[in-house]
C-alpha cells in the first residue's frame, strides 16, 4: 500500500504524540520534529508505504530520545488491560456456535489498541466497554473463505502487530494448536512503536512457543527481515495471517506472491488503510487474499 497524502499530516501528528510521551524539553521536540520533517521532504513521495515513512520517524525518536523503547509503559499497560478481558474473550468463546468466526472477531477486535493513529481514539480505561461491544460487531472481507483456509491448513505462520492485542493474539494461537495445528509466531525482534516482540510473547503465551521473529521495521520488510522468517513465508505449505495495519501496508506490495494463502486480520482504523481495502474505516476485517 502505497501512501495518501493524508499520510503526512497522520505521520506528524503521531510524531507529536511520541514528542510529548518521551521527550522532557520543547528543544528536543522541535529537534525530533525538525529531523524528521527533513527526512519527510526526502523521501515522502507516491512510491513509498507508510509503514516504510513510519519506521524512519520511529528510529530518529530512538536516536533522539536515548529510549530504546519509547513505548514500553504504555505497552505494559496495554498487556495488563488486555489480561484482565482475557476472560470476557473466553467467555464470548464458549458460548459461540461458530468458534473460528468467533477467534477472528476477537484477534480482530484487539487490534484496536493503538495509539497516535488519526481518526482512531483508544482510550485504554474506556477500552473495556468498546471490546465487549466490539464482540458482537460484523466481520468485513471473505470471512467464509477464510475460516475455510485456516479450518484446511496444517501449518500457519502468524505474524502479530500491537502490545495488549498479542493476549488476543495467543488465545486464539492457543486454540489453533488445540486444532493439532503448527504455529510458528512471528514478533519483533526489538522495539518499534508498541508491537509485540519476542520478549512479550516469551512472557504473556500460555504455552510453548515456536518464534521466528520478523525484524524490527513496521511491518514485514523483505528488505530487514533475515532467512528464518523468509523462507517461512515464501513456504506454500504454510497459511499465512497478517495482523494489523503496518503488516498490510508493507505485505500488500508483495501479496501476489503469496495469493491464496494470506490472511489478513485488522481494524480499519485510517481511511487511506480502509480505502486500500475497500471497507469503511473502524470496521473490523477478516480477507483472504
Amino acid at each position: 500500500m502505497k501512501v495518501r497524502p493524508e499520510c503526512l499530516s497522520c505521520l506528524f501528528e503521531r510524531a507529536v504524540f511520541e514528542a510529548n510521551l518521551v521527550l522532557d524539553s520543547d528543544e528536543a521536540k522541535i529537534r525530533f520534529l525538525k529531523e524528521l520533517l527533513r527526512y519527510a521532504a526526502e523521501h515522502f513521495s507516491p512510491e513509498i508505504t507508510p509503514a516504510r515513512i513510519g519506521t524512519a520517524r520511529e528510529r530518529i525518536l530512538k536516536r533522539i530520545s536515548g529510549s530504546e523503547d519509547p513505548y514500553r509503559e504504555l505497552k505494559s499497560e496495554s498487556n495488563a488491560t488486555a489480561l484482565k478481558l482475557l476472560e470476557l474473550a473466553e467467555r464470548a468463546y464458549e458460548q459461540s456456535g461458530d468458534k473460528i468466526r468467533t477467534l477472528l472477531l476477537i484477534t480482530a477486535a484487539g487490534n484496536s489498541m493503538e495509539y497516535g493513529v488519526r481518526g482512531h481514539e483508544f482510550k485504554i480505561t474506556e477500552f473495556a466497554d468498546e471490546f465487549d461491544k466490539l464482540l458482537r460487531a460484523p466481520l468485513s472481507g471473505n470471512v467464509d473463505e477464510v475460516i475455510d483456509a485456516i479450518r484446511q491448513a496444517s501449518r500457519i505462520l502468524y505474524l502479530t502487530d500491537n502490545a495488549g492485542e498479542i493476549v488476543f493474539d495467543l488465545f486464539f494461537i492457543k486454540k489453533l494448536l488445540e486444532m493439532d495445528k503448527k504455529v510458528v509466531i512471528s514478533p519483533k525482534t526489538s522495539p518499534i512503536l508498541n508491537d509485540a516482540t519476542v520478549d512479550d510473547v516469551r512472557m504473556l503465551a500460555p504455552f510453548d512457543p515456536e518464534i521466528v521473529p520478523s525484524g524490527s521495521h513496521i511491518g514485514l520488510s523483505l528488505d530487514e527481515a533475515d532467512e528464518g522468517i523468509l523462507s517461512i513465508l515464501w513456504d506454500e505449505e504454510y497459511l499465512v495471517i497478517s495482523k494489523g495495519m503496518g503488516n498490510y501496508e508493507m505485505i500488500s506490495e508483495f501479496e501476489e506472491k503469496i495469493k491464496g494463502r494470506l490472511i489478513y486480520i485488522l481494524r480499519a482504523k485510517c481511511l487511506p488503510v480502509a480505502a486500500s481495502l475497500g471497507v469503511k474505516q473502524r470496521e473490523l476485517v477478516a480477507i483472504l487474499r
